[in-house]
């Protein structure tokens, strides 16, 4: 486990800010949360607000982010009008693949998820990610073979943390 639950909230720069713009979802959740998952990239849902956007826009300028799939020699950067749609921009970053996710399963955005996520810290910044259990619930419902893989180590760790707590 490379995450920890929050002592009392975080801050800072980049991925980590006082007011929630983002949140975490998918493998790397599941994997700071302590289940044995390997991903790829970071899936984030973000707030789609202007003021956001912005937040948003200037991070991945710092990342250095463009569209994956793409040669190098032509790299193609976000785009604000797809970013403030809900659908997905795939990207790579300097520091990896970057999946900035406008809705995921059940059309779910950012206001819709907040209320199900936790606080981790993160190189000693709070970070909100979807809580395991809402991760476990929605690749439930999922018909994508990559989800249904990973439901039962996803299932498992819920089993153990509530053992843990009890």
């Amino acid at each position: 486990r490379w995450a920890r639950p929050c002592a009392g909230g975080g801050g800072g720069a980049g991925w980590a800010r006082r007011e929630a713009v983002c949140v975490c979802v998918g493998g790397v959740v599941g994997a700071a949360q302590g289940a044995p998952v390997r991903t790829e990239a970071v899936d984030i849902v973000d707030a789609r607000g202007a003021g956001k956007l912005d937040w948003l826009m200037a991070l991945l300028g710092q990342l250095n982010a463009r569209h994956r799939g793409r040669r190098p020699s032509s790299p193609l950067p976000p785009d604000r009008a797809a970013l403030a749609r809900p659908g997905h921009s795939l990207l790579v970053t300097d520091l990896g693949p970057l999946d900035c996710l406008g809705t995921i399963e059940e059309g779910l955005g950012f206001d819709e998820l907040l209320p199900h996520t936790v606080e981790l810290s993160v190189a000693d910044h709070g970070v909100r990610v979807l809580g395991l259990d809402t991760i476990v619930s929605l690749k439930r419902k999922s018909t994508h073979p990559k989800d249904r893989l990973v439901l039962p180590i996803l299932g498992s760790e819920v089993a153990r943390l509530v053992l843990a707590r009890s």
